[in-house]
């Protein structure tokens, strides 16, 4: 724990002379004795600054790992002083390295050794360490009265960003998303104060951490209600290398299956599509999970695959456990495990660069933006030197549950969507140097939908696969829409000195 002569030492620290004593003041405050923490030019430093995203490097002032919440806040009040912003990191997986303050000099608070997950026997309450990853969250809520949550499939990424940024995962049409069961959090402010938020304490800033939370403090654990896991869920991936005018019909179809009101809760899915085995073909994946009786899997996905031709490669379909189930979905990169370990989180780089769409829940796509799309994934998606990636993932359809509370119940805003698109395209090796026409690539992807549909067409964007690239007007329109306003207001209440900032913050 750092000491409690810390501040004094503050006292002292002549901060006016520039970021060379700023960052001495840094060091002689917490290198001293204390928490875990690493500088430039030491051992440690380049490990413990390295992105997810390789394609982006940032050099922050400090890393630091607390062990406690009091950690926590004695790193905020150091960073405050000293007028050095504050980022919080839980797995580090921000596509934009926002974990590492998305630009240089950031006291980088890794949360990893926050890592605690109790399940309260009575209310099935989970109470998560930010510092946990989501496949560690799921073994100890299953570890404790099998219970489970709603998130996403990558066993590596962090729950603080995933539960503060939306978080869906094919449970999510039936649970809502991650950060609609949160119930509670304590968090870390911009005075150093910790607080427990919910809906009757501090309501504003609960209200404002389900969507946005790393501009408004570090949360340190979230409460979340759990639900009983799932006990023979089925998992399914179909496969197919079409040609262009085959893949749009293809996607037509799924649109239209998407809307289908026979669709029930209990299953989530998307389509994905990646570059094809010969030119001017894509290979489509129809990969989900269906969490109701097993044998009444075929007739809920029988009105697609009837309006498909027959898979070009043998399907995978298999009814297993819950946790054989989360393994499946994490996919091959997972080696089986989905416990994070140093040698998977080592190993969890890309070197990338991602967009989002998330589409109107009505009216549907145009035919022409339909047409665009596939003919940008068979022609340019060829030729492009990247290993890229779409994914149509279904979000909303008639009984989903994430557009069941209205657009102002959080922060998050994007809740009347039928799907969330997500565009991925590495560099050829999945590291550095990354190809320039990756960006043009992923670029053209977006505007091959968003040039072809009429003004009224609503579109906006997902803020867990973040795009650095965005003008402030794009990313506030596109993640917060109306509730921007609102977030800048609470932001100023709690943060006025601007002490969690970072490039598309509050």
């Amino acid at each position: 724990m750092l000491l409690t002569f810390l501040f004094s030492v503050l006292c002292i620290a002549d901060v006016a002379l520039g970021n060379t004593s700023t960052t001495v003041s840094l060091q002689s405050t917490l290198a001293y004795k204390g928490t875990e923490v690493y500088f430039t030019g030491q051992a440690g430093y380049q490990n413990a600054s390295q992105a997810f995203n390789l394609r982006l490097q940032f050099k922050p002032a400090a890393v630091a790992y607390p062990r406690s919440a009091e950690e926590v806040s004695d790193l905020t009040k150091v960073g405050a002083s000293l007028g050095i912003p504050v980022s919080a990191r839980s797995g580090g997986h921000s596509h934009a390295g926002y974990s590492l303050g998305g630009e240089d000099g950031h006291l980088v608070v890794d949360l990893s050794h926050i890592n605690a997950i109790e399940v309260n026997s009575s209310t099935a309450v989970a109470r998560v360490g930010t510092g946990n990853r989501l496949g560690d969250v799921a073994l100890g809520l299953f570890n404790q009265g099998e219970r489970a949550l709603p998130h996403g499939t990558c066993p590596l990424v962090g729950i603080s960003g995933h539960a503060s940024y939306g978080g869906y995962g094919f449970t999510s049409r039936q649970w809502g998303l991650t950060l609609d069961n949160v119930i509670g959090a304590t968090v870390v402010l911009a005075n150093g104060s910790i607080v427990d938020t919910s809906a009757s304490q501090y309501p504003d800033l609960f209200w404002a951490l389900r969507g946005s939370a790393p501009s408004f403090g570090i949360v340190t654990h979230f409460d979340f209600r759990t639900f009983a896991a799932p006990v023979r869920p089925t998992y399914f991936s179909y496969n197919w290398s079409m040609p262009l005018d085959e893949s749009i019909a293809a996607i037509s179809r799924y649109q239209n299956f998407c809307y289908s009101p026979a669709i029930p809760r209990e299953i989530g899915f998307e389509l994905n599509f990646f570059k094809g085995a010969e030119k001017g073909e894509i290979l489509l994946n129809f990969l989900g999970s269906y969490y109701g009786d097993p044998d009444e899997y075929e007739a809920v996905v029988k009105p697609f695959l009837d309006a498909m031709p027959i898979p070009t490669y043998a399907p995978l379909v298999e009814a297993t456990s819950w946790l054989e189930h989360l393994e499946l979905l994490a996919g091959p990169a997972s080696t089986g495990e989905i416990a994070s370990t140093e040698a998977s989180i080592a190993a969890n780089h890309d070197t990338v660069y991602t967009k989002s769409l998330t589409t109107p829940s009505y009216p549907p796509m145009p035919e022409e933006a339909i047409v665009a799309l596939a003919r940008w994934m068979s022609v340019e998606g060829w030729s492009t030197n990247t290993n890229w990636f779409v994914q149509l993932e279904l979000y909303g359809g008639r009984f989903s549950q994430i557009d069941a509370l209205p657009w102002s119940a959080t922060a998050y805003a994007n809740r009347k969507a039928l799907w969330i698109i997500q565009f991925w395209a590495s560099s050829p090796t999945y590291k550095p140097p990354y190809p320039e026409e990756g960006i043009s690539f992923v670029d053209g992807l977006v505007r091959s939908i968003t040039s072809n549909v009429p003004g009224t067409w609503r579109y906006g964007a997902y803020p867990n696969y973040i795009d650095p690239r965005l003008t402030p007007e794009e990313w506030q329109r596109a993640y917060y829409g109306l509730n921007y306003r609102r977030l800048q207001k609470i932001k100023a209440k709690y943060d006025p000195n601007g002490v969690f900032t970072f490039p598309q913050s509050m």
